[in-house]
């Protein structure tokens, strides 16, 4: 006869309309009672609820994560949007298309640009794929975008669909008619405007430690100290961030006050913020240092000297900032936050207004990691955390902002820091003063020193 079931479960997040996974806050629990009939020998679920109820499997089983680009402010560099596509969809090169043609998700919209026309879209809602060449057809108002526009639109296009299986080229049309792009020609190739990629780092990009308060660079199994004060430990470093042109670092003294020199001969160090107790810094994209300071705001201080608050929107008065990771293209950053005796992860947009920036809508990026005291951006949709799981011993994981999966990477013994970026290995330094390299093996000692940082960091 008719039959009720209640239903119990701990909710990992949620899937936006746009594809942008959420992470349930933790201790939610979901609850539900189902009314069940019994119809040709099978109970079936009368009058089941609106929306999908899936475990992680099906999410692995059922969606695939893809990145749809939009631009930074400047239009100089490509952000990654990153977004779950259900598996047994449209095809997928239509599917990306339509998702960049609607912008950016709500998240992240308020810190990027696109270079799509405002209103246009696509002429024809399919972008098929013949023969290594996907066909793009935009409406005629992308006609009217300027050389620089149609540059940084083709971009966000290319790189979108590169991610295709079989997808070699992107022939771009508007309204029927080939478009054209200055400085490529169509069909543009999948490797087209490598000077947009959110990955790159300067071409003689080496990591960087802290030795005996000295910033050097880790060159094979020899140190080599920056030029300039840094690079004489005038005054002893720890804690130090490295401008993604390595042109300049920062770091803290031994009671935390901010400072930052060029690391060109005969630089001086210049003290940035004098009061003690600032949090790791931070770069980013640019030349001024971030950091969380004593008064739990946070501080952008740039190379003149001034030295700006910086608002937080959407923060619980309930949570305390630990530390900020800008992410190398400059639009988002990642924030360790303290409730209580818990520290975790959460990821907020940064957006600019008349020169201002704001922080602003931090969501979590996983529920798991109960402890975490160091993060750092791996790639433009990847963070490196140091961090536990209830007791657990502290272990390096890397974060899949996509999906909010984690992936254990193990860890030195009492490992403190860690760096990472793109293309290079991931670095962690422990207390007794040494700094280990992963490889996908055992964490191996690459020399003395402490502090590790990569350009960008």
């Amino acid at each position: 006869g008719p039959a009720d079931v209640d239903m119990t479960a701990t909710p990992a997040g949620s899937i936006t309309a746009d594809g942008r996974f959420q992470v349930s806050p933790p201790g939610r629990i979901l609850s539900d009672s189902f009314s069940l009939d019994y119809v040709e020998g099978q109970w079936r679920i009368d009058n089941p609820p609106a929306g999908l109820l899936l475990a992680r499997s099906d999410i692995d089983r059922a969606f695939r994560s893809y990145d749809v680009y939009s631009l930074d402010p400047g239009f100089t560099t490509l952000v990654p949007d990153s977004r779950l596509i259900p598996a047994d969809g449209p095809g997928l090169a239509t599917s990306l298309m339509q998702a960049l043609a609607n912008g950016p998700t709500e998240w992240l919209a308020p810190a990027v640009s696109t270079a799509l026309p405002d209103g246009a879209g696509l002429a024809v809602n399919a972008v098929p794929v013949e023969e290594g060449v996907a066909v793009v057809d935009l409406d005629t108002s992308v006609r009217l975008a300027n050389d620089a526009t149609r540059r940084a639109l083709s971009a966000q296009i290319i790189w979108t669909l590169r991610q295709v299986p079989g997808v070699l080229a992107v022939d771009l049309r508007s309204g029927g008619q080939a478009l054209p792009v200055p400085g490529v020609s169509n069909p543009q190739r999948d490797d087209a405007w490598p000077a947009f990629d959110p990955n790159a780092m300067p071409a003689n990009a080496q990591p960087y430690a802290v030795r005996g308060g000295r910033v050097v660079e880790i060159i094979g199994s020899a140190p080599l100290a920056v030029p300039g004060d840094a690079g004489l430990g005038v005054p002893p470093l720890d804690g130090i961030a490295v401008t993604l042109d390595g042109s300049r670092v920062a770091g803290l003294d031994d009671v935390g006050s901010l400072w930052s020199a060029e690391t060109r001969a005969g630089a001086t160090s210049q003290a940035l913020i004098p009061e003690p107790g600032q949090s790791r810094p931070s770069f980013g994209r640019g030349t001024a240092a971030w950091v969380i300071g004593p008064d739990q705001q946070v501080k952008q201080a740039r190379a003149d000297g001034a030295v700006l608050t910086i608002p937080v929107d959407g923060l619980s008065s309930k949570l305390r900032l630990e530390s900020v990771s800008v992410s190398r293209d400059g639009t988002r950053a990642a924030l360790i936050v303290r409730r209580g005796p818990r520290t975790f992860v959460m990821l907020a947009v940064i957006v600019l207004r008349e020169g201002a920036a704001r922080i602003q809508s931090p969501v979590r990026v996983d529920g798991r990691l109960t402890s975490v005291t160091d993060v750092a951006w791996a790639e433009d949709d990847r963070l490196l955390a140091l961090g536990a799981e209830g007791v657990s011993a502290a272990q390096v994981y890397e974060i899949d902002i996509a999906r909010a999966a984690l992936r254990s990477l193990g860890a030195p013994p009492n490992a403190v820091r860690i760096a990472g970026a793109p293309g290079f290995p991931p670095l962690a330094a422990t207390t007794d003063g040494q700094v280990y390299s992963y490889a996908g093996g055992p964490w191996v000692s690459v020399g003395i020193g402490g502090s590790p940082a990569y350009p960008g960091s």
